[in-house]
């Protein structure tokens, strides 16, 4: 069960009361000794104990002992008294100091004023009737004490006046203590429960900011990191580091120096994801914020509603079109057969043939994106689905030369296999035929490892053809982008949305010299909320 603010607040509360009482133990430790080394002292002209020496000697050195066993009790002690013990203690020290207070001639001694103290202790250290009854009973105690003295011919009738003001005196202070302390239990209260408010709320923005996507980053002006989240670890690949990679203190100096610039994405490598960065001043003007997204998600909010568009078109229009497509294609393909065609208009059948053909396919991929539906996942461990799966590929590519690298033996994926395997199968088949352009064979090389940094697995698909221009790259998994005449443009724009329904980020990279796709798959069991399909 949680402590409420409330309950905090009174146990600090008491905490400090028993210190207080703690400093009073031994205030009244040293006043009873000190009383007692003053009548010693002043052997012939005693200032304490003067009237009645016998009874001053009993009370000192009866207070003096109960103090030293009050001091013995209560300085070790880490919980605080009940009520019941602190009114026998401070009930004690009035009893005490009336004693010495008659020993020496009553009020007019001066020594009732101790009295004023022992109330002010007890208002702090007790609170409501209690407190007001302790300065009761000295004031009561203190007159009747009076009264007696007077009857004794000790002090004359003069004395009750200056008794009845001490004993208001003792209510005066008992009633502005209590008052006193009560404001004050209440704006240390307000004051706990205000920074209890400010310690959660900003608990709350550090668990805000530590689970945003965007990246943020707070950096002084020399680039030194002081605030970064998650994201923003992520984004950089910076985990250990505290100072931000060159590239971005690059545009933060530009940014400085010209604040309306407009920044390009950058990488901080290869197989980074590319950055999105925009800059803030922070009212000191010495630290700067930053925000970082992943540019691919801007770029795919664009293709997203450019290809929901697309595909309701597509699916309102695709059997209209491939009606009279179906027509053309049979048509060409009955000319063909002709035995009364000349050989170039053979040649020009077959190229309507071809392209119908080609159309068609275009028709199909942009459909099968309009019906895509949610990933049904299951966890698998990549390198036995990858042995069983490059089985099954190698029957439709007997050709092909294909190997498996696993560089670590447990590595779990929570993905969906039929999706998993269509896009596997469009790298391995691109993978092939760009080798075999290359080197006359279709071999590939498959690589199963856990990332140091992320300590997440991936796969690489590893070819030998001339691989990707630099310049083509950024357009890669654009749709419709490819790089030969009869390709769709839509195999790796499908193969990337496909990857990241799965939470998979597809990549391209030149890993030592070698054209390769590299697929990072999420945690097996911390998976984020199932991607919308589109409509």
């Amino acid at each position: 069960m949680k402590t409420s603010s409330l309950e905090l607040a009174e146990q600090k509360t008491q905490a400090q009361n028993l210190t207080l009482l703690k400093v009073y133990s031994v205030y009244r430790l040293i006043l009873a000794a000190g009383l007692l080394f003053s009548f010693y002292f002043f052997d012939e002209n005693r200032i304490v104990g003067n009237i009645k020496p016998t009874l001053f000697i009993y009370a000192g050195y009866s207070y003096l002992i109960i103090n030293m066993l009050s001091c013995g009790f209560i300085l070790p002690r880490l919980k605080p008294l009940g009520k019941q013990r602190l009114f026998l203690t401070f009930f004690v020290d009035i009893v005490a100091i009336l004693l010495i207070v008659d020993s020496t001639g009553g009020v007019k001694s001066g020594l009732g004023i101790l009295l004023v103290v022992i109330i002010a202790a007890s208002s702090i250290v007790i609170t409501g009737q209690i407190a007001t009854l302790l300065a009761a009973i000295a004031s009561i105690f203190l007159l009747a004490d009076t009264f007696r003295l007077i009857a004794q011919n000790y002090l004359t009738q003069s004395s009750i006046f200056p008794s009845g003001v001490l004993g208001l005196v003792l209510f005066a202070t008992s009633f502005f203590i209590q008052s006193l302390s009560q404001r004050m239990r209440k704006s240390q209260l307000e004051a706990e429960q205000s920074a209890a408010q400010a310690q959660r709320q900003e608990r709350l923005n550090q668990l805000i900011v530590q689970r945003m996507q965007t990246g943020i980053i707070v950096t002084d002006n020399s680039g030194r990191i002081t605030t970064s989240n998650q994201a923003a670890k992520a984004l950089l690949n910076n985990s250990n580091s505290d100072i931000l990679p060159p590239v971005l203190f690059q545009q933060l100096s530009q940014w400085l120096s010209s604040p309306s610039i407009r920044h390009q994405p950058f990488k901080t490598s290869e197989s980074g994801p590319e950055v999105q960065a925009n800059f803030s001043g922070l009212d000191n003007e010495k630290e700067t914020l930053i925000f970082l997204e992943d540019n691919r998600q801007i770029t795919q909010r664009a293709q997203d509603i450019k290809l929901a568009s697309l595909g309701r078109l597509t699916a309102s229009i695709a059997h209209e079109i491939r009606n009279p497509l179906g027509a053309i294609s049979h048509a060409a393909q009955l000319l063909k057969e002709s035995t009364h065609l000349a050989d170039a208009d053979l040649r020009l059948s077959g190229i309507i043939q071809n392209h119908c053909q080609r159309m068609n396919q275009v028709i199909e991929n942009i459909l099968q994106l309009s019906r895509r539906k949610a990933p049904s996942i299951e966890t698998i461990n990549l390198n036995e689905w990858l042995e069983q799966f490059i089985i099954d590929f190698t029957q439709h590519h007997p050709d092909a030369v294909i190997r498996l690298l696993s560089l670590h033996p447990n590595c779990l994926a929570t993905v969906d296999e039929s999706q998993l395997q269509q896009v596997l199968s469009n790298l391995m088949e691109n993978g092939i035929r760009y080798s075999k352009k290359k080197t006359g064979q279709g071999s590939l090389q498959l690589i199963v490892n856990i990332d140091d940094n992320k300590k997440l697995p991936y796969l690489d698909i590893v070819d030998d053809g001339e691989g990707i221009s630099s310049e083509q790259q950024s357009h890669l998994f654009e749709p419709f982008f490819t790089t030969e005449s009869s390709g769709t443009g839509l195999g790796l724009f499908i193969a990337r949305e496909m990857c990241e329904a799965n939470q998979i980020r597809l990549d391209y990279l030149i890993n030592n010299g070698k054209s390769t796709f590299r697929l990072s798959f999420s945690h097996h069991e911390k998976r984020l909320s199932q991607h919308t399909p589109l409509n």
